[in-house]
């Protein structure tokens, strides 16, 4: 029998990182990092007078870069592409989970 250990990380919804913080924690680039947000694959959000990311931002950022090195995408605007076709299968994915559950009762 083979025990294996799982651990749990609570993300704090509320937290906001600069883009300073974004850039040292996902290993993008400063160009990376405005190529993604100027095309929509990261929205940063209005911080008092400056660029503040959500927490949510870093996990996508984070996404970005492993994909990045696992499927050499070099390209920025393909990589963002990527990034918005995850986010809508992932959308895809709770809907019909949503309606599965209907369903069953």
């Amino acid at each position: 029998m083979t025990l294996e250990s799982v651990q749990a990380l609570f993300i704090d919804q509320t937290v906001t990182l600069t883009e300073d913080e974004v850039l040292e924690r996902s290993g993008l680039s400063a160009l990376e990092l405005h190529a993604l947000a100027d095309s929509g694959a990261l929205v940063p959000a209005a911080g008092a007078g400056r660029v503040v990311y959500s927490i949510e931002c870093l996990t996508i950022a984070r996404t970005a870069s492993r994909l990045r090195d696992e499927l050499a995408l070099e390209d920025t605007h393909a990589l963002a592409v990527v990034l918005r076709l995850m986010q809508r299968v992932s959308e895809l994915e709770a809907a019909l989970a949503q309606v599965t559950a209907q369903r069953r009762r």
